[in-house]
């Protein structure tokens, strides 16, 4: 059985899957930012976003949040989906120690979102205020990209700009040397 994408739609779905969603989609129709959505089957995988970035015509980015050893420092990188992330090499760009994956506890505390669903959106919550915003330059640079909406089954295409507005953060931006998988 092939990987299920739906059309792409427009407006919010009729019910939302969580607190975090429903923040995202009144937030973007309050705003009037335009986009478009796609629901589908868990994207998890590189072989799932594929499946995305078809039913899209655009790439899907990767979105991680990590943490410094004693969990009270955060910082959200949105990276290409096809290159490998090294802790050292983002440390490096950041000139800051090392650093390691959120824990999905966290993830849902943070961001109201469990892991496989993490999100640049999930900035919009008041417990996301002190999370670093950090993105690859090249992806900073799309004109627009694909990215959670807080689910593993939905998806917003949006255009960069639009969603630096809706977010009210310009993101810091590094290099990710590592070549496209």
């Amino acid at each position: 059985m092939g990987f299920y994408t739906s059309e792409v739609m427009t407006g919010a779905p009729e019910v939302f899957k969580s607190e975090t969603q429903r923040l995202i989609y009144s937030r973007l129709e309050a705003t009037g930012i335009p986009y478009t959505r796609i629901e589908s089957d868990p994207g998890i995988s590189m072989e799932d976003c594929l499946n995305i970035d078809k039913a899209f015509g655009i790439e899907t980015v990767k979105t991680i949040l990590l943490t410094n050893r004693q969990k009270n420092k955060f910082w959200l990188y949105v990276t290409h989906a096809r290159k490998a992330f090294i802790t050292k090499e983002f440390g490096a760009a950041l000139q800051i120690p090392r650093v390691s994956f959120a824990d999905e506890e966290l993830m849902k505390t943070i961001l109201g979102t469990p892991h496989g669903a993490a999100t640049p959106f999930g900035l919009l919550r008041e417990e996301a205020a002190d999370v670093a915003f950090v993105m690859d330059r090249d992806v900073a640079e799309r004109e627009k990209i694909v990215l959670t909406d807080g689910d593993a089954c939905g998806f917003i295409a949006i255009a960069n700009t639009d969603l630096f507005r809706l977010l009210g953060r310009t993101p810091i931006l590094i290099e990710n040397p590592a070549e496209i998988n």
